[in-house]
């Protein structure tokens, strides 16, 4: 198994044919485009279990995190064609419900997978990973909390696929010394972050984003090479930003 931190991982949220304003949906041509591209040039969309088992230098990892329906209807049928895998980032206690947790621009909700959709993509190859319960950034949460969010997520997900959940994503990117800690105690293998560099052993990924990403910078991602990873680094870390704006607003829930 390869040991460094850096591995050609892809992050995506929704793939939809519902407008609204967010950087981190794509219509379902674009994503389309992006990956028939890297197809084409050679490259194999893997979950992060299976290139993590076997890494090669054509392969790629897909995650989605929030595990959206539009993945499924709309990206899930593209990839299944092209022979690719992902990993989908699953918050247990919005299964098939609307994403009232994000800060949604004009109340334009999006509805995440239910149950027997994820299910299915199990059955179909995919890691099916744990994004915790609320999707509340855990550096923030009492400890206690954090134990409880990462354990039952777990279970939600091991009961619900009947098999064992290696892999967990923390909200938003956030966590410390502490927040990994509980995580490995607890028994995941592997942990996620988004787009800032790895600390703790912390896998990072390069997220891909509207407007901004297209074929070819989606490849330079993959292929890491430093100069291109440093431009990339300075777009994502800007648009990442934004995801303040969701944590705002569930401390402004929390404090009524």
């Amino acid at each position: 198994m390869v040991k460094k931190l850096k591995y050609p991982v892809l992050a995506y949220h929704k793939v939809t044919k519902q407008w609204e304003i967010s950087f981190t949906m794509l219509y379902p041509r674009t994503f389309e485009r992006q990956m028939r591209y890297l197809a084409t040039n050679g490259y194999v969309g893997k979950s992060l279990r299976e290139y993590l088992a076997d890494p090669k230098d054509h392969y790629f990892v897909l995650t989605f995190d929030d595990a959206y329906e539009s993945v499924y209807k709309n990206a899930y049928p593209l990839l299944k064609e092209l022979n690719f895998n992902a990993t989908v980032f699953v918050l247990t206690n919005y299964l098939g419900k609307n994403n009232t947790w994000d800060f949604t621009p004009g109340n334009i909700f999006s509805r995440h997978m239910d149950a027997k959709q994820l299910k299915i993509l199990h059955k179909e190859g995919w890691e099916i990973a744990s994004h915790g319960e609320n999707h509340r950034a855990m550096t923030g949460m009492h400890p206690d909390l954090v134990m409880h969010e990462l354990k039952h997520s777990k279970e939600v997900i091991t009961s619900l696929i009947d098999d064992e959940v290696e892999t967990f994503c923390f909200p938003f990117g956030v966590y410390n010394a502490g927040v990994v800690a509980t995580a490995k105690a607890i028994g995941y293998k592997n942990l996620v972050g988004f787009t800032e560099a790895s600390r703790y052993g912390v896998i990072s990924r390069s997220a891909v984003y509207r407007v901004v990403d297209g074929r070819f910078s989606v490849i330079r991602k993959i292929r890491q090479c430093p100069f291109d990873l440093f431009f990339e680094g300075i777009k994502e870390g800007i648009f990442h930003s934004f995801s303040l704006l969701s944590r705002l607003k569930q401390r402004f829930r929390k404090s009524k």
